[in-house]
């Protein structure tokens, strides 16, 4: 099999930017509103209401988890409040969830976890939890969280997850009293076993937005973040990241600040969606405004109620004109929601497109391409996954890695992944060595033959959204 020779790869990309999915690849299920620490930023807007008095029920997951198997999605994050307030409840879903072919990964403080615990939830099949990070300073990390020996519960528990075997990521929100702390903070969670690192910027919670010395960050410490990050990835070798879209005006240097080019807004661009234990639906997990009850209109429906999200109407107008506009996204639209009530408004740590003076290069490596070119044996891993749009397919990397591919490249990968064959490029089409080169980069095909290091190669750029100057050969 082989695919018939098609559109040259830049006419791909600019083809790709614009188009819109049926539903999530990826849902954020707070499972329970319930949480043992009261932190000061947290975004939940039930927070002032409710009070952590809504929880999901076994056989409300149950209907869930069917829709969201119904609708592709590929990859679930439970969430609340603290899961483990409900522990019970979050094994039964882990193992749930990856009944009906999701993967799963979970967001919680760790502060609960405990060796037995962690090792039922490793034997359910979670392999990876997001533990959030507070402040360098015991004290202030107290005061954060309003509970009283909170940094020693957080880090026991990393600990206690990575000795049993889960992989740990760890998030801080860099805010203007911990900017100075982010590099030695990283160094902590690095000797604890921490395989990543994300600072990510504070971002004004619905129930607080006037607040701006507590909930908002200038441009100087945005940027002071970042290279602390930089520097932490330098002299320890932890991966580096970064959960909220930057403008990439703000950073100038795209070359230099790479490692978080590729973040953009999961919302805007189709990829994520967010659902409250209540089955209240949300783009971001910081909007307040809902699109309706998942339980009683559905998934697909809630979705597409959320098209604005999507259908770049939340693109600053300043930003029309930039290169980048489908990378950044303009920034984050819930800061720039807080500024002045405008989803379409200015990101606060927007610059102007002027300012990106050393533009994003992806580097052909040329070693690769000439192993293409010799012949080398490929293969598409049983890891792989798909789901068909119009037009279109989605392919899943892992996880809640996803890019876009035409519908003759899926049909192929499909034919070889089934059959458990490698091919070559005499196979994929000669003269189409890049574009697999680009594969193998996303870690979509693999080869013996072709030794590539992941981590290092982009995996978090959509190709698909890079302006036309984004190729070196």
């Amino acid at each position: 099999m082989s695919i018939n020779n098609g559109p040259q790869r830049k006419e791909r990309i600019f083809k790709a930017s614009d188009r819109i999915y049926s539903a999530p690849t990826c849902v954020n299920l707070e499972i329970t509103e319930v949480c043992n620490f009261k932190c000061r930023h947290c975004y939940n807007p039930w927070r002032a209401e409710s009070s952590g008095v809504n929880s999901l029920t076994n056989e409300g997951f149950d209907l869930l988890v069917d829709e969201f198997a119904d609708c592709g999605v590929f990859h679930l994050v439970l969430s609340g409040g603290e899961p483990m307030t409900k522990f019970d409840l979050l094994e039964y879903a882990v193992k749930q969830a990856i009944g009906k072919g999701l993967t799963v990964s979970v967001n919680s403080t760790l502060s609960l976890a405990t060796p037995e615990r962690i090792k039922r939830l490793r034997k359910a099949g979670l392999d990876h939890i997001l533990a959030p990070w507070y402040d360098l300073d015991p004290e202030k990390t107290d005061k954060i969280t309003a509970t009283r020996n909170s940094q020693l519960k957080v880090m026991d528990g990393i600990k206690c997850a990575v000795d049993n075997g889960i992989r740990v990521s760890v998030n801080t929100i860099c805010t203007n009293s911990n900017s100075d702390s982010i590099y030695e903070s990283g160094r902590l969670v690095h000797s604890l076993g921490a395989t990543q690192f994300i600072a990510q910027r504070v971002v004004p919670p619905a129930y607080d937005r006037a607040d701006e010395r507590q909930h908002r960050i200038n441009q100087e410490v945005a940027i002071k973040g970042l290279d602390e990050l930089l520097r932490l990835r330098n002299d320890t070798g932890i991966r580096i990241s970064t959960l909220v879209s930057y403008p990439l005006c703000l950073m100038g240097d795209l070359e230099k600040y790479a490692d978080f080019v590729g973040r953009g807004c999961p919302t805007q661009s189709g990829r994520r969606f967010h659902i409250n234990p209540t089955g209240e639906t949300h783009g971001c997990v910081m909007e307040d405004r809902t699109y309706g009850n998942v339980f009683e209109i559905g998934l697909r429906e809630a979705f597409r109620r959320a098209s604005e999200w999507r259908d770049k109407s939340y693109y600053y107008e300043g930003c029309k004109g930039c290169s980048y506009i489908d990378v950044c996204q303009t920034g984050c639209r819930m800061d720039a929601f807080a500024v002045d009530g405008k989803m379409d408004g200015k990101d606060p740590l927007s610059k102007g497109k002027e300012f990106i003076f050393k533009p994003y290069k992806h580097v052909q490596d040329p070693v690769t391409i000439k192993r293409i070119k010799e012949g080398a044996r490929i293969s598409v891993p049983k890891r792989i996954r798909w789901r068909k749009e119009d037009g279109f397919h989605i392919l899943n990397v892992r996880w809640a890695n996803t890019i876009d591919v035409e519908d003759d490249v899926a049909v192929f990968l499909k034919h070889y992944k089934n059959s458990e064959r490698t091919f070559t490029i005499k196979d994929f089409g000669e003269g189409r060595e890049e574009e697999l080169a680009d594969l193998i980069y996303k870690d979509a095909v693999v080869s013996e033959d072709i030794p590539v290091d992941v981590k290092e190669s982009g995996v978090s750029i959509d190709p698909a959204k890079l302006p036309e100057t984004w190729m070196v050969a």
